[in-house]
């Protein structure tokens, strides 16, 4: 069951989280993490290159064991060598890494292969993975009807999209199948919608206030279960066989301990028919967080 974990590694080189609850860890937190994991089958890490100086910090540890998944960012305006910015992007990653190649690289920027240049784009990362740079190639998205587009249109070995108690689109319509049926693997993130899901009521930042009623019916059924927040959400998504690996993202030591001891729970309880489809709540992107 841990095989199918990955690291996120969105907090080691920078702030990440929700309001006050930002993390960026240490360096002896992330030896600690990285250092549990490996001993407990978890074999592969998932970071970005708009993660600041994360895949630098991830390069100071031996990373030959690892398969390394990062993200390309945003392709510039006006970007006159597409095929060379991709190649360029990708061989500062692997040097950075100290590895000889780079597992998957996702697109950061989806909506890039809607865009003009999209054709030389994809030929792009399908050359990086014909010179052996990259195993897989694929995209990273929020907006499903996005992939959907993609997807009619070119072909991807993997596929990385938010899943969680609170948003189950990918359950709901029917992506998980249309996804499979491609023949492409499923990688999730944001199991706990960027640690919201982790609080109890009352610490709820007040941008949050207006979905009240759904954190009061969450924490209320956590409590009548006696379940935790994070058990519930974990069982959630070990709950779809479709799902290949499963994005987490800790901030000490003693989180992924938890998350460990939740893979192994057998009960798999999670809520039913608790959920939400605003835009507003379940995409962290339109989150104005002060």
């Amino acid at each position: 069951m841990n095989s199918k974990l990955v690291i996120g590694t969105a907090n080691f080189g920078q702030s990440y989280g929700i309001s006050r609850h930002k993390t960026k860890l240490s360096f002896q937190t992330m030896k600690k993490i990285l250092s549990y994991a490996n001993r407990h089958g978890i074999k592969s890490l998932d970071t970005a290159i708009s993660y600041g100086n994360t895949e630098k910090i991830l390069g100071k540890f031996n990373l030959k064991n690892y398969k390394i998944f990062t993200k390309l960012p945003k392709l510039p305006k006006n970007c006159s060598n597409i095929n060379q910015w991709v190649l360029k992007n990708i061989t500062n990653s692997i040097k950075r890494f100290k590895t000889k190649k780079i597992s998957g690289i996702f697109l950061h920027h989806a909506e890039d292969l809607l865009g003009r240049n999209k054709k030389d784009l994809y030929d792009s990362l399908q050359k990086a993975k014909e010179k052996g740079l990259v195993e897989k190639i694929g995209v990273s998205i929020y907006n499903f009807k996005t992939l959907e587009k993609i997807l009619k249109e070119f072909k991807f070995d993997i596929v990385q999209v938010p899943f969680n108690i609170f948003d189950r689109r990918l359950e709901h319509f029917k992506y998980l199948k249309k996804i499979k049926e491609k023949k492409i693997k499923i990688y999730i993130r944001s199991i706990f919608l960027k640690g919201i899901l982790l609080l109890g009521t009352e610490k709820i930042p007040k941008n949050f206030f207006k979905w009240n009623p759904l954190f009061k019916l969450w924490n209320s059924w956590l409590a009548r279960n006696k379940i935790s927040n994070l058990n519930a959400c974990i069982n959630y998504v070990f709950n779809f066989k479709e799902v290949d690996k499963i994005i987490i993202g800790v901030s000490n030591l003693q989180q992924i301990k938890e998350i460990f001891n939740a893979v192994q729970n057998k009960t798999k309880l999670f809520p039913k028919n608790l959920f939400s489809n605003d835009q507003n709540l379940i995409n962290p992107i339109k989150w104005k967080i002060k």
